[in-house]
């Protein structure tokens, strides 16, 4: 064995162990695992980002309302903040003090309660001129930051969170009073940041294992009709000259197409195939006589026949009359076997048959000019056929033939008649010759069949041209019909479909 059909035996045994369909249903449902992934991936990280960012700005703009209203208050001191001024401005009642906040009652105008200023998880300090903490609303301090003024910095400390300072101006005096420093506690911002992440996490680990669950179902669906098809061809590629049955898909998306175009190519193949083996079957058994016959014909001359020369040109013209019956006839079963095997192109079906039927009588007539040959045209518009010219000039030329052949000496007259209904074009060709019987008409058209079998051999012919208008007339989806009389004659009946 050689390196070649080692290797090559390897492979088909490769592929054989490794189904293709498994194959397939596995990538497909791995792949649509890694769409799922990636695309929940990118729409958790969306989500998550999203809401980071949403809930941080809102809570900046929050902080800086809270500053902002509690500065309103407090620019409102023509002095600088202490511990003693602080109570006219600020209800302290529910507020813790750094100090001993003192003061007479007549000192309080409308103070404000600090909590209603400043909302949840906030803390607020303020500070006097010198930087000096004087009042806090949390038990812990982070002391004065010098922070740029009025901007929102992070805080890295022992409780992450947001740093604003700002520094309060009196309304009246345009003076600086003192500061106020705002803190945001992001403890509760990371706690949520990381139950929602993990709330995706466990989404995405659930949707994966569903987006598996799932993608391996609708592989193994959409795979079934495949599987099918796959199924099939392995059996005719088992058995290639058993009896082809088309597959049946009914899904409405491109497998249907493949199957279709897999059965038409399969049955053009079965098809070809058939015709091979009918052609080598006909061969076989239209040429066994002329053979038999030649080969008589020569062992005759090979034992007495060279030196007889009556016999010898006997035999010569024996010879001779069964070559060219042999080349007729393959001639016949090559054209009738193109005929079955060609493939149709509307384009150029396109055929004027009444030019056509013109220059094939010309021909005809200068082979057969003791023939009488008339041409009833009765189309009445410029009609054409749906056929190849070719094709439909070896049709007359077939039919003409036949009733040459078939007319004795003395009724030498071929009427012709092209006409038109609502669907075909219609030739009919009627001679006045030796005509056929009714058994003999259901047998016309069958390869190598011929009527009056006593004048075969007078008579000549295959047996093949009325098989090649049959091949004709089922190609082009046509009809032919016959009518005849022992002793009257026949008329053949060519119908081809009109182009509309």
């Amino acid at each position: 064995m050689t390196n070649f059909q080692a290797s090559h035996k390897k492979e088909t045994k490769n592929k054989t162990k490794n189904p293709a369909g498994r194959s397939i249903m596995l990538r497909w449902a791995f792949a649509n695992t890694v769409f799922c992934f990636i695309t929940f991936t990118i729409f958790a990280a969306l989500i998550y980002q999203l809401t980071v960012t949403t809930y941080i700005n809102e809570e900046k703009s929050s902080m800086m309302q809270s500053v902002s209203t509690i500065e309103n208050v407090l620019s409102q001191s023509e002095t600088a903040l202490s511990l003693q001024n602080l109570r006219n401005f600020i209800d302290f009642s529910s507020s813790s003090s750094t100090g001993d906040l003192t003061g007479d009652a007549h000192d309080i105008v409308a103070p404000q309660s600090l909590s209603s200023m400043i909302g949840h998880r906030k803390s607020f300090f303020i500070f006097g001129t010198d930087k000096r903490l004087l009042y806090s609303t949390a038990d812990q301090t982070i002391g004065f930051q010098n922070a740029p003024n009025n901007k929102i910095v992070e805080y890295q400390g022992n409780v992450p969170g947001f740093v604003l300072e700002r520094r309060i101006v009196s309304k009246k005096t345009g003076q600086t009073v003192g500061y106020l420093q705002a803190f945001y506690d992001m403890s509760f911002y990371h706690n949520i940041s990381r139950k929602l992440l993990a709330s995706l996490s466990i989404l995405e680990i659930l949707a994966l294992v569903i987006a598996q669950i799932i993608g391996y179902y609708m592989a193994s669906r959409f795979m079934r009709p495949l599987e099918k098809l796959h199924k099939e061809m392995k059996s005719v590629a088992k058995t290639p000259d058993g009896e082809f049955l088309p597959i049946e898909l009914k899904t409405g998306d491109e497998i249907e197409e493949l199957a279709d175009a897999y059965n038409d190519m399969m049955q053009k193949t079965h098809n070809y195939l058939e015709q091979q083996r009918r052609f080598v079957s006909d061969v076989s058994h239209e040429l066994r006589t002329p053979l038999a016959v030649l080969d008589g014909h020569i062992n005759l001359l090979n034992r007495w026949g060279k030196n007889d020369p009556e016999i010898l040109n006997e035999s010569l013209e024996a010879s001779r009359e069964e070559i060219v019956r042999m080349k007729g006839m393959l001639e016949e079963m090559l054209a009738l076997s193109r005929l079955e095997n060609v493939d149709l192109d509307l384009e150029k079906m396109d055929c004027n048959p009444a030019k056509v039927l013109g220059f094939t009588l010309k021909n005809f007539k200068l082979v057969h000019e003791d023939f009488d040959i008339s041409l009833d045209n009765q189309l009445k518009s410029d009609a054409h056929a749906k056929i190849y010219e070719n094709h439909y000039e070896q049709g007359i030329m077939i039919l003409l033939d036949n009733a040459a052949k078939y007319s004795p000496d003395e009724s030498k007259i071929i009427h012709i008649i092209l006409s038109e209904d609502e669907d075909f074009i219609i030739t009919s060709v009627t001679d006045h010759g030796i005509g056929m019987s009714e058994d003999d008409m259901g047998h016309i058209f069958e390869r190598f069949f011929r009527a009056d079998k006593a004048r075969n051999r007078e008579i000549g012919g295959t047996g093949l041209g009325l098989p090649i208008i049959s091949s004709i007339v089922e190609k082009y989806q046509g009809e032919i019909e016959v009518s005849s009389e022992l002793g009257i004659g026949s008329t053949f009946t060519l119908k081809i479909p009109k182009m509309k």
